[in-house]
């Protein structure tokens, strides 16, 4: 099966986080508590790897659900001008799946990670 599409926007500077349910095809919970994920954001021109998200199973994996996360140090290390994509592998047993995958955009921030004017 194909990975589903699904573009993001990141504020820079910011925690993001989103959840992922994962179902089958009668649009049932599949139980992930055993699986791994793997979660990148990376430079499209590139390829290199920007940064990663931390996937944290919710509920111990009954209900399907993972939560994707980056800190605030990792938005700061993306750019606004910068061209990025992400992709998200699961690991169930012995297969591998690519569950997501997008283009990501980040918004500028105004305050934080920003220099200080030290006249100001």
């Amino acid at each position: 099966m194909l990975a589903a599409n699904y573009d993001i926007t990141i504020d820079r500077a910011a925690e993001y986080t989103f959840v992922l349910t994962i179902q089958d095809q009668a649009g049932t919970a599949v139980n992930i508590g055993s699986a791994t994920f793997y979660a990148d954001i990376r430079d499209v021109t590139s390829r290199r790897k920007a940064v990663s998200f931390t996937p944290t199973i919710l509920a111990s994996g009954a209900n399907g659900q993972v939560s994707f996360n980056l800190t605030e140090a990792n938005t700061l290390a993306l750019q606004p001008s910068g061209r990025y994509a992400y992709d998200i592998f699961m690991l169930r047993g012995t297969v591998m799946e690519r569950l997501l995958e997008g283009s990501v955009t980040v918004r500028a921030n105004i305050t934080k990670g920003v220099p200080v004017d030290p006249i100001s």
